[in-house]
Formats: structure tokens, sequence, C-alpha cells
């Protein structure tokens, strides 16, 4: 093994208190195995795949409360929680209930000199953006704010309820699958933020007061965090029935679905999920450059035109994203001024410069600083979705200025194009693949198909907590 990837041995067995003479690290046939806490049941499955670098690695037993990383690059592979299933299954049930309520009562009213009244509802803003022909505005908002928030929640507590009954049907497997994908697509807190700020803007103008459905959405950001605090996925997935076969002959595959490690061919589906299985996101390098190339193009008039047309009295025109930055640091408000800045400008402009790089640094087969450039991604694939908070405040702001020629706010177009963007930059992460970077280095080359099929039968046999010998 490299000195570095000791190194992170290191730092990683430190973080979590655990000795160095309870694991041993071996790197036999090209592939590297390590002996650490994770699992909290025995003789459950141990093998990993690292889906940051594609490292295998062999878990063994954590406490509850832990969490392992990854040796080489530090990702988290696995949380072990106490009572994760009804833990998560009650925090789902909580933040459904939460939703079911929002659409029945107020989100914000405002009342300007005069008297004049208007109050905002949950739909009110899809509706006005559809209206005045921002529909994909309307469109990404009902998905990130509604729809996949929904199928979050849901996803958990049906996988719950089932694993109660002791049946889960194969369509739940699958759904299940995709949980980590519309977890991180689902948009609550992000909405909370945008909204806030555009009620900061408003005050400026019009008195404006806090509907009980804020307050409600407020409590599913909270369910929603807190499942994914109590939610231990491996707990989920051993408690899953599924038909163990002999390994088939083919490579070695991590599962995205379950994270099952399984040898198979590539296309077959995985027998615990039914994800496709596959070593690699295909055409990775391509997809991600045409999300970029697009995503670039569309950032120009995103920042030139106007995201909304503002009235006033009569009187006031378009304004852009740095023109809404600016208003609310004329008002006092530098906090938000800050904050609007760095998430719908410097943050996308750093996300499609870091991909950018990522991509021509894997193509090169750079091996320098392979660290360092997987911990880029997972930054970059973390902060992109609050660029956000300008779309959902541009809705809130919609939704409740609609006194005419008093006060009033529509879309433009750089809404759509800014939207446009900061999806397409999603989208760009969702496709890169970072196990390439390892890959064009020459640190993960596939195991020889017996010597794959020998150690997915020694992960079976192996008792909780042994140690394997190298060959």
């Amino acid at each position: 093994m490299k000195r570095a990837d000791q190194a992170l041995l290191s730092t990683a067995f430190a973080e979590t208190g655990l000795s160095h003479a309870a694991v041993r690290t071996l790197h036999s046939d090209h592939v590297e195995h390590v002996e650490r806490a994770t699992e909290t049941e025995p003789n459950a499955s141990s093998l990993r795949e690292c889906h940051d670098c594609g490292l295998f690695q062999s878990l063994s037993t954590v406490p509850h409360g832990g969490t392992a990383h990854c040796v080489r690059c530090a990702a988290r592979l696995t949380q072990a929680r106490r009572h994760s299933v009804a833990l998560s299954a009650l925090a789902s049930a909580l933040g459904l209930a939460l939703f079911a309520v929002c659409p029945f009562l107020p989100l914000a009213s405002g009342v300007m000199n005069g008297g004049r009244f208007t109050v905002s509802y949950l739909f009110t803003g899809p509706e006005r953006l559809a209206d005045h022909g921002a529909w994909e505005l309307s469109v990404a908002v009902l998905l990130t704010l509604l729809v996949l928030p929904i199928a979050k929640l849901s996803l958990v507590m049906a996988m719950a309820t089932a694993l109660w009954l002791g049946h889960v049907p194969h369509w739940l497997k699958w759904s299940f699958g995709w949980l980590p994908w519309v977890s991180r697509w689902g948009m609550v807190d992000v909405f909370l933020l945008g909204s806030m700020i555009a009620l900061t803007r408003l005050q400026a103008w019009m008195q404006v007061s806090f509907g009980p459905a804020l307050f409600a959405f407020g409590g599913v950001a909270l369910c929603s965090l807190t499942v994914d605090a109590a939610l231990d996925r491996p707990a989920f997935w051993r408690a899953v029935p599924w038909a163990r076969a002999a390994p088939a002959a083919g490579a070695l595959h991590g599962c995205h679905g379950c994270d099952l490690v399984i040898q198979a061919h590539r296309g077959s589906r995985c027998p615990r999920c039914g994800h496709r299985l596959s070593e690699r996101k295909g055409a990775s390098f391509r997809r991600t450059w045409a999300f970029v190339a697009t995503a670039a193009l569309l950032a120009i008039p995103a920042n030139v035109w106007p995201v909304m047309t503002i009235t006033k009295l009569g009187r006031g025109g378009p304004s852009t994203i740095l023109g809404g930055t600016a208003e609310l640091a004329q008002h006092g408000f530098l906090g938000l001024a800050c904050l609007v800045f760095v998430a719908s400008i410097l943050v996308p402009i750093a996300k499609l410069a870091s991909l950018v790089v990522l991509l021509i640094t894997a193509q090169r087969g750079s091996q320098s600083n392979l660290v360092l450039r997987t911990r880029l991604f997972r930054v970059v694939d973390r902060i992109g979705r609050w660029s956000m908070l300008d779309i959902f405040a541009t809705m809130t702001l919609v939704a409740l200025a609609r006194f005419g020629w008093l006060g009033n706010v529509l879309p433009d177009d750089g809404a759509i194009a800014f939207c446009g963007v900061v999806l397409l930059t999603l989208l760009a992460s969702d496709a890169f693949d970072p196990r390439l970077m390892w890959d064009a280095a020459g640190r993960n080359p596939q195991p020889r198909a017996e010597r794959a099929a020998s150690l997915l039968r020694r992960d079976a046999r192996a008792p909780d907590g042994a140690s394997w010998g190298a060959n």
C-alpha cells in the first residue's frame, strides 16, 4: 500500500478511536481490503465499495453512533444508528402529516399602505409563475419543493412499514435504492431560506406577516434532517430478504442502489434491489461535459438578463441578480446580501470551474492530489443545490407582491436561464463519476474473475471481526 493510503488509514482510525491492532490492511491481486468498524449485526455481508474512489473494503463491527470512512479518500461509507428504522419512520410520518396541512394554510400575507391586503398559499407562487409564462420555473419549484421531498419521506415510511409487515415488494426495493438521489434533489430547506430573503426584501415597502404554512414547512425541514441523521441504510437493507446465489463470472460491482458487492456481468440486475449493475456511470465524461458546457452558455444570460420586473407606485423596472443583492445591502441587510451573492453568483461559477478542472485532470490521467480532488467533488456535489434559493425567493416575491401599480413583481427570462444553470450543474455533478479519476491514475485495476469469486466467498464465510490474511 502507498504511504498516502497508510496516512489516510491512520487518520480514519483516529477519528473513530479504533486501534491498529484490530485492523489489517491487505493488498492482494490489486484489491485492497480493510477490516474496520461499520456494521452492527454479526455475519452481515461486509464487503463494500467506496463510490467516491472505487476501493473495495471489508467492514466489521462499529458501535452504535459511529461512522465508518473510506481509508483512502475519507468518504463516509456508513453510519451506525440505534433504532434507525423506527426513528426514521416516525420522523417521516410527522413530516408527511405536516405536508398534508400546508396547502390549506397561508404561507405569508402582506399589507400595503392604504389597507390593500394579499395572502400567499402553497400553490400561489407556481400558479403565478405559470400564468406569466415562466412555466419552467413552476415545474422546477413543484418538483424540488413538493414532489421529491414527499417522495423521500414516503419511501422511508413505506420501507419501514414493509419491513415491519415482513414483506418488501420488488418495486419498493427498486424505489428505495433511489433514496440518496431523491434526498439530494428535495429542497425544502433551500425554499425556507429563499422565502426568508424574499420576505425581508418585501418588508422595505409593505408590512409582511409569516403564515402558519411557513412554520409547517420549517417542521418538514426538521423532519427531513432528522431522517438524514437517523437513517442507517445498511440496517434497512440487512432486513430485506433476497435470494443469495453463487457468484457468477464477471467483474466485482458495488450496487449504487443498496451497496451490495456482487460478481456479475455488466448490465445485469442486483439480486437485492433490482438496479442495473455497472462498474462506472455510463458515458460519464461526455454527459458531464455536455451539462457543463450548456450551463456555462446559460450563465451569461442568467447574470445579464433581469430575473424579475419590480413595480413600486407606478415606477420601477427590471432587476438582475446583482441588482437584488445591491438592494438588500442598501436596506442594511448585509448578511443576506452576502449570502445571495455567494449562493447565486459565486457558487455556480465555482462549481462550473471545479467540474472543468476535475474533468481535465481525470481525462489526462493525472495522479496528483487524488484525495484533494475527490474532496473537491464532494463539496461541489453538496453545495450546488443552495443556488436554488434565488428561484424560491423570486417565486415568493411573485406570489405576494401583486398590488398592480402600487407594488408588483413579475418573473423575467433571466430567472429561467438561472434556474437552467442550477439544474444543469446539479445534473453535471450527478453524471460525473469520481472513481474515474482513480481509474485513470491506475489505482483501481479489477481483480481476476477467480480472485473476485474467492473474495466474495471469503466475505460470506468470515465471522464478525475476522481479519483476512494475504494470499
